[in-house]
């Protein structure tokens, strides 16, 4: 039995991959689904050709997104609840079986004890990444730490990755992130290159580490808008939407324009055409990566080497590294990665050889 405990959008995207190649297979699994994101996650699910949930383990805040700490902790009251109530009914489930984790979420670290209790293998998805400093980003960093001593099966997207899992056993390179196979799975579903004909760049800023600093928001703001040389998309979710919104409109700023989160498939669309990038988001620097895009990852240290010294630049939230990339961004223009290994293959291959799976 593949059990899949995820919670998040950015988790539904990297593991969809990898639940399409085993359909194709004929490969059963179960998505067991906290729902730290709800209207978002539901709202992906079957855009993604994600199934319903066999086990909904919490619904976010009372069935709404979580903002607030006291409300993080509510629902991680919840999925505790959850875990203990069925716990016999866990400890039962067929074997041999794994649970499968993915990235550095609190529901990552949730399912991964969800999965020790239960007796079952834990596999951690996008394994080993370490930014060398557990303040940034915080409490990612913490998480992938957790779940790398907690987990039984490590796929570790690159030798970098893996070095960083010595001493831990079945440690599997998969040459990549399975974001990798998300954003050329949607690629080749559609076939256009852009979304619109006039230039624009894409701002996408969401960690609680930049948007709880009003300074850096600001000031980074303030940096966009004075030097960038072409109109900016800023995406929002309803995280980041309230103290987005409000510092543009405060600052009186023209030329950014804030903008909602879309489904996968139209935001790789959206993507694919955009002259430049500035983001905090880890998976959106993989997938930007792929296309060979300009992108400045606006944080204090980054887990993730893809695009780094080609493509990608990261800012240390130093405003005259964001001036001085909006400038020359087109400097950092890169060939797009379209040949390289599917990470979703090698996961369900490896699954397959240790007996999780059974083809049709």
């Amino acid at each position: 039995m593949i059990v899949f405990i995820y919670g998040t959008t950015a988790e539904a995207i990297k593991l969809a991959p990898i639940m399409r190649r085993l359909d194709r297979r004929g490969v059963p699994y179960q998505q067991w689904v906290t729902f730290q994101h709800t209207d978002a996650l539901r709202a992906a699910q079957p855009e993604l050709g994600l199934r319903r949930p066999d086990r909904v383990i919490a619904d976010g805040w009372r069935g709404r997104p979580l903002k607030k700490p006291i409300q993080m902790l509510g629902w991680m009251a919840a999925v505790g609840g959850w875990t203990f109530m069925n716990l016999g009914s866990l400890r039962r489930a067929p074997r041999p079986g794994v649970v499968i984790v993915h990235g550095d979420t609190m529901t990552t670290v949730l399912g991964t004890f969800i999965g020790r209790l239960s007796g079952l293998p834990v596999a951690h998805v996008e394994a080993g990444l370490r930014s060398g400093d557990w303040r940034h980003p915080f409490p990612e960093e913490l998480d992938r730490r957790i779940v790398g001593r907690l987990a039984a099966i490590h796929y570790a997207p690159t030798p970098e990755t893996a070095a960083n899992l010595a001493g831990r056993a079945d440690v599997i390179v998969t040459h990549g992130n399975t974001v990798k196979d998300a954003v050329r799975d949607s690629a080749a579903q559609d076939g256009r290159t852009r979304e619109e004909t006039v230039p624009y760049g894409l701002v996408l800023l969401h960690r609680f580490e930049f948007i709880s600093n009003a300074s850096l928001v600001t000031d980074t703001l303030k940096t966009l808008d004075a030097n960038t040389p072409v109109g900016l998309k800023v995406v929002v979710d309803s995280y980041s939407r309230d103290t987005i919104t409000r510092a543009i409109a405060d600052l009186g700023l023209t030329k950014l324009t804030v903008t909602a989160k879309q489904e996968h498939s139209a935001f790789v669309t959206r993507l694919r055409g955009a002259s430049l990038v500035v983001t905090d988001s880890g998976g959106v620097q993989e997938e930007a990566a792929v296309f060979g895009i300009p992108t400045l990852i606006h944080r204090m240290a980054t887990e993730r080497s893809e695009g780094l010294g080609t493509s990608a630049l990261l800012s240390r939230w130093d405003q005259d590294v964001v001036r001085s990339f909006l400038e020359n961004a087109d400097a950092h223009r890169a060939e797009a990665d379209a040949r390289s290994a599917s990470p979703s293959d090698i996961i369900v291959d490896d699954l397959i050889a240790r007996g999780f799976a059974r083809p049709a």
